[in-house]
């Protein structure tokens, strides 16, 4: 129907893609104003996900009147030829999927059909955003507006790709915004399988969804077969809208990172692990902590533990400083109340001393009372007084 080159646009001086049809469907009377109406509208599009229309017109080429449009060139590969490769993973096409459905909401929105939506049709522009390798735009939209539907209906000719058409389509019937819907369900369906839904001739194709449905493998996953049956279903009404399916692909696009992220963390706890019982400081901890070794009196046993973490020369010289220290240490704990003693005893002396000193002559004051002090302290201030009272 259609062959696409690369062009110069000599006034602004910008490459791009230039699509000529074979034969010229504009040349009659309304031809242009309708044109001009078009491209007007589908000039005025604007999505990341929508490749962008500059010009339409028509050039006399060979004595034959010829429509072309001026589009923008996408330097990259389309989706089929990524097809071609093998199945895509299912991250990849939900993320791409929601941009593309998001562009089909935009369009159905401003009252354009697409009507011809397959992978050659999708287009992947090369992205420098960090992870992503390129991002889907979706061509040729308003393309059966342009060339006038209806006279092009007619005349017998049918707007579409046969294996990728509705049901409605395939029977001349009036077509909206679900038409869309179910076609791009079955590239989604594509990009996952590496299959075809409809394989065969024109007619085989066309005729096929009238007599089933799409075959959607299980193995996709529940929220796959759920979203994919319910877009591909053969009642409009059934299926969902272009935003509907934008916000369950997104999830999908979410869940499949959440996994993948999951997937990485085991690998690197378990790494780690790994390696911490390599770790000789954190392996003899324990073993030679103080409350094991104080109370040994096997000097042996202490020496194969300090060994470990000492040179032999050290160990022997803490083991022979250890042994003699288990008895000093016992009566270092007594020593300690001695200079306490001592201090509190002057104290209670310089006391009893200052009210002897005091206490005038006459009957027999009674003797002072003092709080009761407990342990060897209070044992020690008892004999002290008493060796003082008179």
């Amino acid at each position: 129907m259609a062959a696409v080159y690369q062009a110069t646009d000599v006034v602004l001086g910008r490459t791009v893609a230039l699509k000529l049809f074979r034969n010229d469907t504009l040349d009659d009377s309304s031809g242009a104003e309708r044109q001009s109406g078009e491209v007007a509208l589908l000039a005025s599009l604007n999505h990341f996900a929508l490749v962008t229309l500059f010009d339409v017109g028509t050039a006399v080429i060979d004595g034959a009147a010829r429509t072309f449009i001026v589009m923008e060139l996408i330097d990259g590969p389309d989706l089929r030829s990524q097809i071609a490769g093998g199945p895509l993973p299912a991250a990849e096409v939900a993320e791409m999927g929601a941009d593309l459905a998001e562009a089909l909401h935009y369009v159905h929105s401003q009252g354009i059909i697409h009507r011809d939506i397959k992978p050659a049709n999708v287009l992947l522009a090369p992205s420098s955003f960090p992870g992503r390798i390129s991002h889907a735009k979706l061509a040729d939209f308003g393309i059966a507006r342009l060339l006038d539907e209806a006279r092009l209906t007619a005349t017998g000719t049918l707007i579409g790709t046969a294996s990728y058409l509705s049901p409605e389509q395939a029977l001349g019937a009036a077509i909206g915004p679900p038409s869309d819907v179910y076609s791009f369900g079955l590239v989604l369906l594509e990009c996952l399988t590496g299959e075809r839904a409809y394989p065969g001739t024109a007619i085989e194709s066309a005729t096929a969804r009238l007599q089933r449905q799409p075959e959607i493998p299980a193995t996709l996953g529940r929220d796959w077969v759920n979203l994919l049956g319910a877009m591909t279903s053969r009642e409009a009404a059934d299926r969902p809208s272009a935003s509907d399916a934008a916000v369950a692909l997104r999830a999908l696009a979410s869940a499949g990172a959440a996994d993948d992220a999951t997937q990485l963390m085991p690998t690197g706890a378990s790494d780690a692990t790994a390696l911490m019982p390599t770790d000789a400081a954190t392996a003899l901890l324990p073993v030679s902590s103080p409350a094991s070794a104080l109370p040994s009196n096997d000097a042996s046993a202490e020496t194969v533990v300090l060994g470990r973490v000492q040179s032999p020369q050290d160990s022997d010289d803490t083991a022979a400083r250890t042994t003699p220290g288990t008895g000093r240490a016992s009566r270092g704990g007594r020593r300690k109340w001695v200079p306490i003693i001592l201090v509190v005893a002057a104290v209670v002396i310089g006391i009893l001393a200052f009210v002897l000193l005091q206490r005038p002559s006459g009957p027999e004051a009674t003797p002072p009372s003092y709080p009761a002090v407990e342990g060897p302290l209070g044992t020690h201030l008892q004999e002290l007084q008493k060796s003082v009272e008179p």
